[in-house]
């Protein structure tokens, strides 16, 4: 069911739609984390110094499930691991409670015809309850009522939205900007100190190696590793089981061997950078390690499964051998060289540029430089060996007539560039563009000013 949601052919009038109803509330938030604590039995947490009870947390997740499935469609199960749907919960009650105090309603009639307007829950571009059920219980998996309730909040949110970007204007000398940017092209002549044409000539002996860790013994010290058991259930009551057990001081190979669950291990790994795959939280790791070695931390629910951690071996950080680092010191020293070596002969380079013709110099190899012109290019496109060409493009757009660049600097080196010309642009495209890419571009503006307003609410919610 949830390919209906792309294979539809009202998909780009569902995605508008939605743009309305549900994506200023969600997709600002995209991927964070959240380090609020629940307890099972009282309260999920607190905003604003009032309790969030577990009931009405769990309406709040539902309902960001379930902007989420509308939001990604089939690609929802490939995407929901990387969601935080817990801190994206957490801040729709944020802004809801704004709302509230805002006193932004929705009526049931706006809420009707909010679904009576969206594409995929029509038949012949008439709203069809039969669909609009199905939908619901096999898409979303949410009852009519809730649904409704989520939409009703949906549309608050939007409200919300609206009033806080309401002021944010732009000028049409930004849209004709931003699409000269993606429609414009320019070439240019160009003077290139790259890196990795003087890195070839710099060969670091072995005296300089050993002199340079020496010195910098500091900067190879491996932070200390960690080795940790767990157990896990995906069951509500041996979850219970396992907590009363940490409660009466068991350690975890005695609640593995009590419960008859196995105990695993993530293997050694390092305490500063845990792998990405060992999703524990911060404050579950701290717990951790602050516990003497086998004594669990509290149970902690990751995604659908609880956890019980504890420490099984600590290895204390050491300074890595010379042995170990020499390739990694070596490909340093290069880096430095090459960059200090391309800086002063660009430097150079723009010294001459002062008494020489811009094409004499270029002209010249001595340098040691990349130089040439360029054939006609968009900021969008890839100046090969330069590197990306937006920093090209905007720098070339700035200059005058015969106007040589200062000297600037991507990954790849420093440059001297100097406007060789620039192709007349379509008027009539922009024309046709103009309309479509000023509402981008204004919907774009008012998103960062709604993450800004989010944010804020987020920190007096603490």
């Amino acid at each position: 069911m949830l390919k209906f949601l792309r294979n539809k052919k009202t998909a780009k009038k569902v995605w508008i739609g939605l743009a309305i109803i549900i994506i200023p509330a969600f997709t600002l938030w995209g991927f964070g984390s959240s380090s609020r604590s629940r307890e099972e039995n009282t309260s999920a947490g607190k905003i604003f110094g009032k309790s969030v009870s577990n009931t009405e947390f769990r309406k709040s997740l539902d309902a960001t499930r379930t902007a989420a499935i509308m939001q990604f469609g089939d690609n929802f199960p490939k995407v929901e691991k990387y969601l935080n749907l817990d801190a994206q919960a957490w801040e729709r009650l944020i802004l809801l409670h704004e709302a509230r105090k805002r006193k932004l309603n929705v009526s049931d009639q706006e809420v009707i015809g909010a679904i009576q307007k969206t594409p995929y829950f029509q038949r012949n571009s008439v709203f069809d309850n039969k669909t609009y059920v199905e939908i619901l219980r096999y898409v979303f998996r949410v009852q009519p009522r809730a649904f409704e309730e989520q939409l009703r909040q949906n549309l608050i949110l939007a409200k919300l939205y609206d009033q806080v970007t309401n002021g944010v204007k732009i000028e049409d000398s930004q849209i004709r900007q931003e699409w000269l940017k993606t429609n414009e092209e320019l070439s240019i002549y160009y003077i290139s100190s790259l890196f990795a044409e003087f890195a070839k000539k710099i060969k670091p002996g072995d005296k300089e190696i050993s002199e340079y860790y020496d010195k910098n013994k500091d900067t190879f010290r491996e932070p200390s590793s960690i080795n940790l058991e767990y157990i896990l259930t995906e069951s509500d009551a041996e979850a219970k089981k396992i907590t009363d057990l940490i409660d009466k001081k068991y350690d975890i190979a005695k609640i593995s061997k009590e419960i008859n669950l196995p105990m695993k291990e993530t293997g050694l790994f390092k305490q500063s950078t845990p792998p990405p795959a060992l999703k524990m939280p911060q404050e579950t790791l701290s717990q951790v390690l602050n516990l003497k070695e086998g004594m669990p931390a509290p149970v902690a629910k990751i995604d659908k499964a609880y956890y019980a951690y504890a420490l099984k071996e600590k290895k204390p950080g050491r300074v890595a051998e010379l042995s170990e680092v020499k390739d990694a010191i070596k490909e340093m020293l290069i880096s430095e060289e090459s960059r200090k070596m391309a800086q002063e002969k660009i430097k150079e380079c723009a010294e001459k540029l002062k008494n020489r013709p811009f094409n004499k110099v270029a002209s010249a190899s001595a340098y040691g430089f990349k130089t040439g012109q360029t054939k006609f290019f968009k900021s969008t496109d890839q100046l090969d060996p330069l590197g990306p060409a937006q920093l090209f493009w905007e720098t070339a757009k700035k200059l005058k007539e015969n106007q040589v660049s200062e000297i600037f600097s991507n990954a790849n080196g420093y440059h001297i560039i100097k406007l060789k010309a620039a192709k007349p642009v379509d008027e009539d495209k922009f024309t046709k563009d103009k309309k479509e890419l000023g509402d981008n571009i204004l919907n774009r503006e008012k998103s960062k000013i709604f993450a800004k307003f989010a944010e804020e609410m987020k920190k007096k919610a603490q």
